[in-house]
């Protein structure tokens, strides 16, 4: 047999390593039966000593609890069962003086059963008090007494030895109870509540507790109080609930919130809940024993709330659904889940789910906030909105805007102040959107100046957008809606069948560039296809000049459509405000009636120098055909009211042109209104300068009989200016006729005719009292 003669030491050190395990194994087990020794040493001394003698031992039960609740207490009788492996306790007449001695609370009847742990604590492991009678009491100092004991504060460290004692005890049940709340803060009538039902648990530094009871018949049906909390792990006492973190739960199957507001204040909160009736479950966050956010499901009628005191009430006929929030260090979050409700102006709230966070700015950190949500009501958010304390600015904005329709997703954050932020990020989905535009006032201190383009409104568009502060894009579609462009026509509503646009667009600083593509639109006045650009104008050389407007605005238009069809007698409506108002009444009065086609428009250049007369400038130009119009070159509207009417031209057909500065009617063709023998072979019509002393121009090639052409001199203010030469004339036959009028109309008494008649072989007699004309 051989050894290793390499490592002497290594038997000495597996010998000293069993020597050590085999010590702590008797050590264990000599623990461990201790331990059992003592549990059985403590069984038989509690059964065998102490249950037998229990009477004996009132005195010094008295004096322990005495001594736990700070209060003196008295046990009229007691007595011991050892059925089990704990003994149980059944304590009668249990009462509490106050500091005078008085008798402040009787307990008829109380159950308790201890264990050696609840005995080493000096307490019960389950105490059972059949019907008993209490009085809280909170007093004008905000002091809480029950049973005329302060037991919120009664110690020098700011705690409460009942408290602690009674949130020590391993399970506490009352059944049966009577309480009687008053509040001498409030001022309001005794409060009792019968058939209470209490249960509280205590294991380790948890507390589980739950109340039932049932109000007065005013309050609502029987309720239901639940808490689930944690003190922390040095609390210093286990009554410190003011430490305490968890969650609070109330349920009414039916309640009166105009009686719960008088006794639960929420004045904190900013909140004064008025009026409502139904059900309601909540579920409040506790932490430091202060509410910091919760959850309610609501199923009220008539709901009456004021959410801040300089805001008005928010009045709801019925509401239902969950909301919730909570308030964090330095902002908040609001939540609802199905919520509907239908207010008292006929707004009903669709029953969608938002959420909303926000949190104020911390340090160098701008406030910031996130929204999204799903099915919101505008109409019914921009009641609440008013109603919420958002703040003048935000309330001013959203009582412009007016808005309506349903969003049916969105999804938004943001950074800075909500009415001014400095960054955001949106996109989602808006059904019958409705905004309010809004006119732009005139420039200030500036006389005679026209107003500039306002805010653009919208009505019964479906939008889907998706946006930055940098820029977006968004499709719209419009079905039987309207735009309103105020500063921009004299009647700013353009009523559509059909709009669809592709809009995109960036914000570069100061520059805002748009586009919109694919335009499509179709009303009772036109149907067409568009392509537009737009962008703001460069600032001039060296910046703007102080109390001037903002050079960048109206800004660079490029535009091009085509229209498949048109009403003649509707295209003044869609003459820009910059045209002097006598050209846009004169087109409107002269253009009665006309079917367009092969209608040509574009726009190219600052708007501000519309309708660019100077061609360096841009170009304006609006081309149609006209078939089957009605043209009146001097509408009644330009004339004195005892001058006789210019004839107007009736089914005329040719082109109509807007070119810059000028209005044309080129190669026209039709009839005289009131002469139908009188035929337009041809007939130029023209205004050269729209814009400045507006004068028509009209050269006309006619031919028909001279019987009625007599009559186009005397029933017009030709008759007037041939000083009635051909008043009693009398003609026969046809003759071919060419005229030139020059019609300015700012003063017609200037007007310019020149003519001349073909007349092969007719018969004319100037006056009754003269020779007849033969051939």
């Amino acid at each position: 047999m051989s050894m290793d003669q390499s490592n002497p030491s290594q038997p000495v050190l597996h010998t000293r390593r069993l020597k050590i395990a085999a010590t702590a194994a008797r050590l264990a087990l000599g623990l461990v039966l201790a331990i059992w020794v003592l549990f059985g040493v403590a069984w038989a001394v509690l059964h065998g000593w102490i249950v037998p003698r229990i009477a004996d031992f009132r005195p010094r039960l008295e004096a322990a609890a005495t001594q736990a609740l700070g209060a003196p207490v008295r046990i009229g009788q007691i007595t011991a069962r050892s059925g089990g492996l704990m003994p149980s306790f059944e304590l009668r007449d249990v009462t509490l003086l106050d500091v005078q001695g008085r008798e402040a609370l009787r307990l008829p009847r109380v159950l308790a059963a201890v264990s050696p742990a609840s005995l080493w604590g000096l307490g019960f492991e389950q105490i059972f008090i059949d019907q008993p009678e209490l009085d809280i009491r909170r007093a004008a100092d905000g002091k809480i007494y029950v049973a005329g004991l302060d037991v919120l504060q009664n110690r020098s460290d700011g705690g409460s030895a009942a408290a602690d004692w009674f949130f020590s005890q391993t399970e506490v049940v009352i059944r049966g109870g009577t309480v009687r709340w008053s509040d001498d803060l409030r001022q309001v009538p005794v409060l009792a509540l019968s058939q209470v039902d209490w249960t509280s648990r205590n294991p380790g530094q948890r507390h589980l507790m739950r109340l039932d009871a049932t109000p007065p018949a005013a309050w609502g049906e029987r309720f239901s109080l639940r808490g689930v909390f944690r003190e922390p792990f040095l609390s210093g006492g286990a009554g410190r609930w003011q430490q305490w973190a968890g969650q609070f739960y109330a349920e009414f199957s039916r309640v009166d919130a105009s009686q719960v507001k008088r006794y639960v204040g929420m004045d904190k909160l900013g909140v004064n809940l008025k009026a409502g009736t139904g059900a309601l479950r909540a579920w409040v966050d506790v932490q430091g024993g202060q509410f910091t956010g919760g959850t309610a499901d609501l199923a009220l009628l008539e709901v009456d709330v004021q959410l801040g005191r300089t805001l008005e009430p928010l009045a709801l006929l019925a509401v239902s659904g969950r909301v919730g929030g909570r308030q964090l260090a330095n902002g908040f979050d609001l939540a609802t889940e199905e919520l509907q409700f239908r207010t008292r102006d006929g707004l009903q709230w669709p029953g969608g789910n938002a959420a909303i966070v926000y949190t104020g700015t911390e340090g160098q950190l701008p406030a910031r906030g996130e929204i999204k949500a799903n099915r919101l009501d505008l109409a019914a958010l921009a009641l609440i909105a008013n109603r919420l304390p958002l703040g003048s600015a935000i309330h001013q904005l959203i009582a412009t805007l007016a808005p309506k329709g349903l969003v049916e997703v969105v999804d938004a954050k943001w950074q800075g102040p909500l009415d001014a932020p400095s960054a955001y990020a949106a996109r989602g989905r808006v059904a019958g959107l409705e905004i309010a535009s809004q006119a732009s006032a005139p420039q200030a201190g500036v006389a005679g100046t026209r107003a500039s383009i306002g805010r653009p409104g919208v009505r019964g568009a479906a939008v889907d957008f998706d946006l930055t502060q940098q820029g977006g894009q968004a499709k719209v579609r419009i079905n039987s809606g309207q735009l309103d462009l105020p500063g921009i026509f004299e009647d700013p509503r353009l009523l559509f069948d059909q709009f669809a646009a592709d809009a995109q667009w960036k914000l570069t600083g100061p520059k805002v560039d748009v586009q919109l593509r694919n335009v499509a639109f179709a009303n009772a006045d036109a149907q067409g296809t568009a392509q537009a650009g737009w962008h703001t104008a460069d600032a001039p050389a060296g910046g703007a000049v102080a109390g001037t407007s903002d050079s960048r605005f109206p800004g660079v238009l490029d535009l091009q459509g085509v229209l498949s069809r048109g009403d003649g007698s509707k295209v003044h409506r869609y003459l820009p405000l910059v045209l002097p108002d006598a050209v846009r009444h004169y087109v409107r009065d002269a253009v009665a009636q006309g079917a367009l086609s092969d209608v040509k428009f574009k726009v190219k250049g600052n708007l501000k120098d519309l309708p660019f007369a100077d061609p360096k400038l841009g170009e304006f130009r609006v081309s149609a055909r006209v078939a089957k119009g009605a043209y009146a070159y001097v509408p009644r509207s330009t004339q004195p009211p005892q001058a006789s009417a210019w004839p107007a031209l009736s089914e005329v057909s040719g082109e109509l042109v807007f070119d810059r500065a000028s209005l044309q009617v080129d190669g026209a063709t039709g009839r005289v209104s009131g002469l139908p023998g009188l035929q337009i072979v041809k007939a130029d019509a023209r205004i050269p300068d729209l814009m400045h002393s507006a004068t028509v121009q009209v050269n006309a090639e006619i031919k028909g009989p001279l019987t009625e052409a007599v009559g186009f001199v005397n029933g017009s203010p030709l008759g007037e200016m041939t000083g009635k030469a051909l008043a009693r004339a009398v003609a026969s036959g046809t003759a071919s006729y060419k005229v030139q009028l020059t019609l300015p109309l700012a003063a017609l008494d200037k007007t310019k005719v020149q003519g001349t008649v073909s007349v092969p072989g007719n018969d004319v007699q100037f006056t009754p009292d003269t020779p007849q004309f033969t051939r």
